[in-house]
């Protein structure tokens, strides 16, 4: 049986178990990640800042120790959305977006539509190569 830690600002968890990360989920996304965890055997470390969350520094730090994280752009806040360029430049985000304007793949090709790439990634396991699940 699997071991699933949620951790919301202002909590930090320091252990070896691999972490996902996610920022301004809205309601669909994370349906979509529940019925991905349901399916999951290992251990697991689920941090989210979500709509009422406003503490940067805690993004920021979870940023650099999170192995997977998924940006909801078009639900982020207006102060999350000045670190949205910040967090794009790291290889491990994936983001989603209706925004066929902003130029963000110029930052970041990890665009996507769903989850189903991250179902994909526990499927496959953890690459320690370059850093991503």
């Amino acid at each position: 049986m699997s071991s699933i830690n949620l951790i919301t600002p202002p909590d930090k968890v320091f252990n070896l178990t691999p972490g996902i990360f996610l920022i301004k989920p809205n309601v669909n996304l994370k349906l979509q990640f529940q019925n991905i965890l349901s399916n999951v055997d290992e251990d697991i470390n689920v941090f989210i800042f979500d709509k009422d969350d406003f503490d940067v520094i805690w993004l920021l730090d979870v940023l650099n120790q999170a192995d997977l994280i998924v940006v909801d752009i078009d639900n982020c806040d207006d102060l999350t959305s000045k670190f949205v360029s910040y967090i794009l430049t790291h290889t491990n985000v994936f983001y989603l977006t209706n925004d066929n304007i902003t130029p963000w793949h110029l930052l970041n090709r990890n665009r996507i539509y769903n989850l189903d790439c991250i179902k994909d990634k526990f499927k496959n396991g953890y690459d320690d190569e370059d850093g991503t699940t």
